[in-house]
């Protein structure tokens, strides 16, 4: 293995450019030596100099890569990371990671028979409000947690101008494009669940895909997980709301590491990742035997906590940042609400 590592990136579209290589560029540990895309003004902008390659291909044969960074279409994800393992490659995949529990039970036992890292973008884990969840869950301002409920909303009335993003196929619909990041966050949290309900539905005209969905997940008495999304929701709505037998917690908005990503910022810029005060969740408790009803301070996001943690994983043999069962788990029950099994 090279030093620094040497990444090949398999497309150069919004996870590609903006929320994956903007962190290899700011990691010393890493070095972008080939991107595949045709957008050869969008690499030179990101990356000058470096010529773009036209073929996954050329990538996997490269002895110089080292590890395999897929940023493409989700129905391409498996088959592109088993190229990757069979070629030697470490390798991290955009989520979803696959189409199937058992494709990535495939790739986990590829990777691990060729001692090979395979990570999984579940970059969500690092976002502020979440990051400020976990901080509150740990602590003991709500005391049992009662219900959570965490939603991934947007307002997009008309089918995605990208044609493969409304194409049926494996690993298409919101469940695996939206659902992917909340299921995991719910994983995290607390496990896998004893059980789970759900559905998925087509809610805009013109949709060939599921573009809505609804899932309780239950654990131990008396927690209970929903986890919901929707393209029809001008209005926002909590993207969290927590209750526990002391309080409740409830929180607006999104994590900003992407607009600022979008917008030009870099890692390691002042300000970067942290959001703007009026953002801020309100907590609703008791603290010192006082009533309290108030603002909670965001705690900055941190997606480079993922490319930290998988360079240690690669370099030094560390634990895999979102380790695969976990995922796995998520997949399992994406094919259980779809299939409605």
């Amino acid at each position: 293995m090279h030093t620094p590592i040497n990444v090949g990136l398999l497309g150069f579209g919004l996870s590609g450019r903006y929320l994956q290589s903007p962190f290899y560029r700011a990691h010393p540990g890493f070095r972008v030596t080939r991107v595949v895309t045709s957008r050869a003004d969008e690499l030179a902008e990101e990356f000058p100099g470096l010529e773009p390659t036209d073929r996954a291909e050329t990538v996997m044969n490269d002895p110089d890569i080292d590890l395999v960074s897929i940023a493409t279409p989700n129905a391409t994800h498996y088959e592109l990371a088993r190229a990757a393992l069979e070629a030697g490659k470490h390798v991290l995949v955009d989520k979803p990671a696959c189409a199937t529990a058992a494709q990535l039970r495939e790739l986990r036992d590829l990777a691990s028979r060729k001692k090979l890292s395979l990570s999984v973008f579940q970059n969500r884990r690092w976002d502020s409000d979440f990051r400020t969840v976990r901080q509150l869950l740990d602590g003991e301002a709500l005391g049992e947690l009662i219900n959570y409920e965490a939603r991934y909303d947007r307002w997009k009335p008309e089918p995605n101008a990208k044609p493969w993003k409304e194409k049926p196929g494996p690993g298409a619909g919101m469940l695996y494009d939206l659902g992917a990041h909340i299921l995991d966050q719910a994983i995290c949290l607390f496990g896998r669940p004893e059980d789970v309900s759900g559905s998925t539905w087509i809610q805009r005209p013109g949709s060939d895909i599921p573009d809505a969905f609804d899932m309780q997940l239950t654990y131990a008495s008396p927690l209970r997980v929903s986890l919901s999304c929707s393209l029809l929701v001008r209005e926002p709505t909590p993207r969290y709301t927590l209750h526990g037998r002391r309080g409740s917690y409830v929180k607006y908005g999104i994590d900003i590491q992407e607009d600022q990503l979008r917008a030009g910022m870099e890692p390691g810029d002042a300000g970067f990742g942290t959001e703007p005060p009026e953002q801020r969740g309100i907590l609703h408790t008791d603290i010192g035997g006082l009533p309290f009803r108030g603002p909670v301070t965001t705690r900055d996001g941190q997606w480079m906590e993922l490319f930290e943690r998988m360079y240690a994983t690669i370099a030094k043999g560390a634990d895999a940042a979102v380790p695969l069962d976990d995922v796995i788990a998520q997949l399992e029950i994406i094919e259980s609400v779809n299939t409605g099994n």
